[in-house]
Formats: C-alpha cells, sequence, structure tokens
C-alpha cells in the first residue's frame, strides 16, 4: 500500500531527526515507536432493510438503522485479518460504513472501493465495505506495517426464521397411505399407513436429503394399527393383530420380531433416556396404564384409563433440570370430544419418579386441531395440523415452553408459507401449506431429525410426509450455520 501523502510525511521525520541532533546533549531524545498494529474495530450505525406493515395491514419494504457497536470483532494479530463472527442482521448495508479503529501511534491507511491510491482513514470516513478492505499502520519512525484484511459479515438468511424446500419426486410404492404416523430411526424416516392394507416405507434422509422411498416386506404382520408405531432405543414398536401383539422393528436391519407374546391395547409413547415403553394394557380388572421395560411389564400403582382409543399420541421426554435422574414425558393427541366445552387438544404428562399419567392443565390450551402432530424442536415443543373453527389447516404454529401447559401462537419466523404462484416467474418453487393438506385429504405425517452427532451444521430438520409420499423439509436457519466460535 502507497499512501500519496507519504513523501511529505518522510520529510517531516527527516526534519525532526535532523533538528534534534542539533541541540545539545542536555535536551533529551525522542525515540518513536515501531509498533504498527490495530487494537480496536467497531462499527457505528448502519441502515437496514426493514418489512412493515402499511396503513392497509400489507407488507411495505423501508429502511431503518440499525445500532451495531456492539458486534464484536476479532482481531487476529498473526494473520492479520479483522472480522465479525457474529454476522450482522439480514439486509444491513455496509456500502457506507463508519467505523471507530484505535491502533499504534502513527497513522492509519486504506484503499477505497474503486480507488487506485490509497489514503489516510478518519473517524469520518464513509467506507464501503462489501469487498474486504485492507488497512496499513503507518508508524512515527517510518515503519510500515503489514496489512489488515477487514471483512464485514452480514447474514444471507433470517437466522430464526424457517426455510422449506418441497420434494415431489419421491412417491410411496405403495400409492397413497392414510391414517399414517412417521417416526425416525437410524438416519431413516419410517412411515406407517394405510391403502388396502397396512404398508411400512422408510426414506433415508442421512445425508439432509431424502432417498426414494422403500418399502418394508420381510416378515411385516397383517393388520398394523399405524396410530401405534413408537421410536424408542433404536427400535420402532407397533401393535398388529386382532390381539394387538407388540413388535420392533430393527431400524438397522428392518428385521420385524414379535416382542414374546406381549399384548397390548395401546402405545402412549417411548422414554428413549430410560429405554422404556409406556402403554394401556388390559387386565382382569380393565384396562392399566404401564411401563414395558426389559420384557417385563409393570402396572402403575395409580393406574390412568382417560386416553382416547383410535387417535395418534406424539410423545417427547426431557430431563428434569433439577435432577438428572428424573425425566419428564408429555403426550398429546387430538381431543375426540363429548361436549360442547371440549375445544382443546387433550395433554398429558408423567413425571418418572412419580410413576403415573395426569391430564394437563392447560393455563393456555391447545386448540383441538384436526390431524394434530407435536414434534420438540429447538429445545421447544411445538403442535400443528389441520383446522378448528376459524383457524385454518396449517397456518399456524404452537409453541409452548413449559412442558405443554401454555401454548402460544407462533406469530413470527416460524412459519408455513401459503405463496401464490407469480405468473411473472414461472421457475420459482412456491410451497402453500394449507393447498397441500387440503389436497392430500388431510392425511399427513411428520418426523424430526436430530442435531447429527459429530456434524454441527447438518440434522435438525423436520420433515412434513404427504398422503402420496412427497415430502416438505423445513428448518430454522441458523440450525445450519456452521458454528464460528
Amino acid at each position: 500500500m502507497k499512501i500519496k501523502f507519504l513523501p511529505l510525511i518522510a520529510v517531516l521525520f527527516a526534519a525532526t531527526s535532523i533538528m534534534t541532533s542539533c541541540l545539545d546533549n542536555d535536551v533529551e531524545q525522542i525515540t518513536y515507536t515501531s509498533e504498527t498494529s490495530i487494537t480496536g474495530f467497531s462499527l457505528g450505525t448502519l441502515n437496514i432493510d426493514r418489512i412493515g406493515k402499511d396503513k392497509n395491514g400489507l407488507d411495505s419494504p423501508y429502511v431503518d438503522t440499525l445500532d451495531c457497536s456492539n458486534y464484536p470483532f476479532t482481531i487476529d494479530q498473526i494473520n492479520r485479518t479483522i472480522t465479525n463472527k457474529d454476522s450482522l442482521p439480514v439486509g444491513t448495508h455496509i456500502d457506507k460504513v463508519i467505523t471507530s479503529i484505535t491502533y499504534d501511534a502513527g497513522m492509519l491507511g486504506y484503499t477505497p472501493k474503486g480507488s487506485d491510491h490509497d489514503t489516510i482513514w478518519t473517524s469520518t470516513d464513509s467506507i464501503d465495505f462489501t469487498d474486504p478492505v485492507e488497512f496499513k499502520v503507518y508508524a512515527y519512525s517510518g515503519v510500515e506495517g503489514k496489512p489488515y484484511k477487514v471483512t464485514i459479515n452480514v447474514h444471507k438468511q433470517e437466522p430464526d426464521t424457517i426455510s422449506w424446500k418441497k420434494f415431489d419426486t419421491q412417491l410411496f410404492n405403495a400409492g397413497s397411505l392414510s391414517e399414517q404416523k412417521a417416526v425416525y430411526a437410524n438416519g431413516k424416516v419410517y412411515v406407517f399407513g394405510e391403502n388396502g392394507g397396512t404398508h411400512i416405507e422408510y426414506s433415508d434422509v442421512s445425508n439432509d436429503n431424502p432417498t426414494s422411498w422403500v418399502a418394508v416386506t420381510k416378515n411385516v404382520p397383517a393388520d398394523i394399527e399405524t396410530y401405534s408405531a413408537t421410536a424408542c432405543a433404536g427400535y420402532i414398536y407397533f401393535l398388529a393383530g386382532t390381539d394387538k401383539r407388540l413388535y420392533k422393528l430393527d431400524a438397522n436391519s428392518n428385521e420385524i420380531t414379535s416382542v414374546n407374546t406381549e399384548t397390548f391395547e395401546m402405545l402412549i409413547g417411548g422414554n428413549d433416556i430410560k429405554s422404556e415403553l409406556y402403554a394401556v394394557k388390559e387386565g382382569e380388572k380393565g384396562k392399566k396404564s404401564g411401563i414395558y421395560k426389559e420384557n417385563t411389564w409393570t402396572e402403575d400403582a395409580n393406574s390412568f384409563t382417560l386416553f382416547p382409543v383410535g387417535k395418534p399420541f406424539f410423545s417427547n421426554t426431557t430431563t428434569a433440570s433439577y435432577n438428572s435422574d428424573i425425566t419428564t414425558t408429555i403426550a398429546l393427541c387430538n381431543n375426540p370430544g363429548t361436549t360442547a366445552n371440549d375445544t382443546a387438544a387433550l395433554v398429558f404428562n408423567r413425571i418418572s419418579s412419580d410413576n403415573k399419567w395426569e391430564e394437563r392443565m392447560q393455563n393456555l390450551p391447545l386448540p383441538n386441531l384436526e390431524n394434530v402432530t407435536m414434534i420438540y424442536y429447538d429445545g421447544k415443543l411445538y403442535a400443528f395440523g389441520g383446522g378448528y373453527k376459524e383457524i385454518k389447516p396449517f397456518s399456524q404454529f404452537y409453541c409452548s415452553t413449559d412442558n405443554g401447559l401454555c401454548w402460544r401462537p407462533v406469530t413470527e419466523c416460524m412459519a408455513f408459507p401459503a405463496e401464490v404462484p407469480d405468473p411473472e416467474k414461472p421457475n420459482k418453487e412456491y410451497i402453500n401449506f394449507p393447498n397441500l393438506y387440503d389436497t392430500h385429504h388431510g392425511n399427513y405425517s411428520c418426523a424430526v431429525t436430530p442435531k447429527l452427532e459429530n456434524e454441527t451444521y447438518r440434522g435438525n430438520f423436520i420433515w412434513i410426509v404427504w398422503e402420496d409420499g412427497s415430502i416438505c423439509r423445513g428448518r430454522i436457519n441458523r440450525l445450519g450455520f456452521t458454528p464460528k466460535w
């Protein structure tokens, strides 16, 4: 880098040296530092694109301001780079940036974008950082420092917004499947469904993209209760036959075997942490809830008998924050309803230390959505599904952060698109979830892939499978970012 004022600076330095040498020996000599480091870098207030609502309630773009002074910049003194590992929000303008820079004594120079010469930096300069900019410190001693490459990172996606992609080529071998239940195990999404008989098919999603559906055909029992499919400890358990015998599918080999001669009325959920199944069994004194673990059935002392028959249950288990030996399991299903007051979905909870189920009294109830589904995603419970009264199908997510006690509609970022095709953009992909729900007669299922081990930016996808086997894949954008810290 060559600053156009550098010759003048050199003359001044030389003159200073000559004047100092003419003085008598009682005058103290001044020695100038040769340090050429940048020691601090920060931004000022920048413009940012926003979307608001106009007086008619329609989306309207506008430009706002954003204080960026608190975004930390990392200075790598060895490689002479400066960058913000925490990217600025989407839409931040970095073509006119005011900077605050501290450096060793001397002068700071940089080359503006599009310029063929260097200039001296001042704190009032408006600098274009759409491409990296090099800065260099010139010490008063005349030493020219090595350049620093400054890069300002800006998110290309809204971190907390969920992005969706539709796959239309993956169709079920069995045709359309109704009464679906999807579960995830060993990198695969399994779907249990009905079409002139019960079917099991799976798609490998371990690479974050679904493969073609593969039918499980070996040793598949007749009359599978598709809603009973439950993943637990590496297996998928389900009930089949007139006696509702318990079977398990090995997610590694896809082998299906009966589990002893156990029979159950229904499976409520699985606890991966404790490797146990929660079920309801018909006994001599009626239906009893309990635990099936290590080929042993243990009936609950306070048996719960209010689980509705013929509904798919969706459950999730977490460890208690105050005791790692205690787990809480939440189960949810649609409310078949017996009175006009049955307007909320049913939520049940079980604490392992109590060994009993209770119906959760919801402070903010989840509406009794048709074909409701519950998932555990991003550390929260989410529920969604078909319509209910004035609520349209797949119009929004409902979120609970307190184990199903309160359900709040999600109004931003986490959303289902309902896009309408634009004739001027024929090649753009459009996804309209309410239309998909209607087109597929309300038949769908859902599974979630966890964050893959040792793959910090893979997994974390929501997979919604429709009646014909087509798939919508969604993920919160920040869960797919490669960590920079």
